[in-house]
């Protein structure tokens, strides 16, 4: 999978990079949600899922999934990362696939990962039967 990481911290954004690359997936990490924006606004992108901090300077994770939600040209997941206590507001959004309140361990990540590889498998062979 191609997975963009999104976090301010860079301690986090270096384990994340080194854990999903360790993996075998296509990983790329961006210190802030202005980058993810300008990244995921290109049309031409392929990521199949962004690791998104709530909490960032400048244009925060959650204002970046507001907004993302109604944008029609991409179907990009979001695994949300944050600190904060209560993270039910976001198991509703369209876009979320999952939601990972800080510190995680490494393994309910890769939980999250392999569902949402098996889920991008089943919808290609559905748009592919079709």
């Amino acid at each position: 999978m191609k997975i963009l990481i999104t976090d301010d911290d860079r301690d986090y954004r270096a384990i994340l990079y080194s854990f999903l690359h360790s993996k075998g997936h296509d990983v790329l990490a961006v210190s802030d949600a202005l980058h993810a924006v300008a990244l995921l606004a290109d049309h031409s992108h392929d990521f199949d899922l962004v690791l998104l901090d709530l909490n960032m300077p400048r244009l925060s994770g959650e204002d970046l999934l507001h907004s993302y939600a109604h944008w029609r040209n991409c179907q990009t997941r979001f695994v949300v990362l944050s600190g904060r206590e209560n993270l039910d507001e976001f198991a509703g959004h369209p876009r979320v696939a999952a939601i990972l309140q800080k510190p995680f361990a490494l393994s309910k990540l890769e939980s999250i990962l392999q569902a949402e590889a098996s889920r991008c498998a089943a919808t290609s062979q559905a748009a592919f039967a079709s």
